[in-house]
């Protein structure tokens, strides 16, 4: 049954981007406020169809958490709906992406008016040129929404930054708001079922600017690590029968010792 629903999912996700995507398309090629009103809509659309198909209700939290106006969005990232449902929740938002998103049909129009693209093995030029975009949207009032770690993560895995969101925070001088979630137990990173369940994403209180790297990176993984986790067991809780295996707890990594 789990099978069959995800598969009536993954036939409406494609199907009702062609039908939303298309006929606004010229539209949104001149416009990026009718781009964010379709996504937003597309968006509402996505998480109907897998309340209605697949079992899967989303919840939002802490709203009272996002500050007006300019901020950096810090969002674990454990599933593709981390890029879907925060359109529903966030005003504003300006997606950090890698480019190979642009070049998929339909979608990768609307990624290029809403979001901004990187090339993730660009080095010290494809910092230079986020830090210059986001800054940009920072100056509109947009919500930079990034995920610290880079790539999506196992449910249970601890929280390992990149330096992406730390030079972001140190140059835009915004706050910088967590966000913790547990999408990762109903919509995995890889794979096709969609599992029933109770998707949460939490807004955590916002991190004032100012502080250094060390307190900063601190700061973050205080707020995320525990949260996450709490709400993962909450989301197991709620799955109950079609909860996947708890796996073993991941060992921390250790550093060779240097020789004298």
């Amino acid at each position: 049954m789990i099978f069959l629903r995800s598969l009536l999912y993954q036939f409406w996700f494609y199907l009702s981007m062609g039908l939303i995507g298309l006929p606004v398309l010229p539209f949104a090629l001149a416009s990026r406020d009718v781009s964010m009103k379709a996504i937003k809509f597309w968006a509402r659309t996505q998480s109907a169809a897998l309340y209605v198909l697949c079992g899967i209700k989303t919840e939002f939290r802490g709203l009272h958490n996002l500050p007006p106006g300019a901020s950096i969005i810090a969002m674990k990232h454990q599933s593709t709906y981390d890029t879907i449902a925060p359109f529903l929740f966030i005003e504003d938002p300006a997606y950090i992406l890698k480019k190979e998103l642009l070049k998929l049909p339909v979608f990768g129009t609307y990624a290029s008016r809403v979001g901004i693209a990187i090339d993730r093995s660009g080095g010290v030029r494809t910092m230079k040129n986020m830090l210059k975009a986001a800054k940009e949207a920072g100056a509109n009032g947009q919500q930079i929404v990034i995920f610290p770690e880079g790539t999506r993560q196992p449910v249970d895995a601890p929280t390992e930054l990149k330096p992406g969101v730390v030079a972001m925070y140190n140059d835009l001088a915004i706050p910088c708001v967590p966000v913790a979630l547990n999408t990762g137990l109903c919509w995995r990173g890889s794979g096709f079922l969609r599992r029933p369940g109770h998707v949460v994403f939490e807004v955590l209180p916002p991190i004032e600017p100012g502080l250094e790297r060390r307190a900063l990176t601190q700061r973050l993984k205080e707020a995320l690590d525990p949260a996450t986790a709490r709400l993962v067991a909450e989301g197991r809780k709620a799955q109950g029968r079609h909860a996947l295996p708890i796996p073993p707890p991941i060992e921390p990594k250790v550093q060779p010792e240097q020789g004298a």
